[in-house]
């Protein structure tokens, strides 16, 4: 009878604490979800808060110029193109014209050698790339590029 009772004391014991453990892992787990989701909205909202009413365009992707010199280096960029967010218009012909920007900025490293670029200011590099992009578009104007990536080899 005392072996009975110890067993079922014991097992008592047991049912409990896996009960606790499973209510633990559960509140654990539903607490995690929870939390990441309230982090996923606070970061799409921060990078809007930076940029204001800015947006920028990608979809030009990496590009590779060759430049003009007889040893011609490679120049490896990956512009970023920032515009302003209301106008879905520029935004359409940034889509349509993707070819011809890309074409124009290649074109536009192809001008220069690779010393040239070397020694050149970022602010000028852009500022000189800012005008020739700019003269293809009909709607609005880029208002600054960025350089994911910018790359010389020799």
């Amino acid at each position: 009878m005392m072996q009975k009772k110890r067993k079922y004391v014991l097992y008592s014991v047991l049912v409990k604490t896996v009960f606790i453990l499973i209510t633990v892992i559960a509140a654990g787990t539903l607490f995690s979800f929870l939390k990441k989701e309230k982090k996923t909205e606070k970061q799409d909202k921060e990078p809007s808060l930076i940029r204001g009413n800015k947006s920028l365009y990608t979809d030009l992707g990496r590009l590779r110029a060759v430049t003009s010199e007889k040893q011609a280096a490679t120049v490896v960029i990956f512009p970023v193109l920032e515009y302003n967010t209301e106008d879905t218009q520029f935004r359409e012909e940034l889509v349509q014209k993707k070819e011809q920007l890309r074409t124009v900025i290649l074109n536009w490293f192809s001008q220069k050698d690779a010393v040239e670029l070397y020694t050149m200011p970022e602010q000028t590099v852009k500022k000189e790339l800012l005008e020739a992009v700019n003269s293809i578009l009909n709607l609005s104007k880029i208002q600054r590029i960025y350089f994911k990536e910018f790359i010389i080899l020799e």
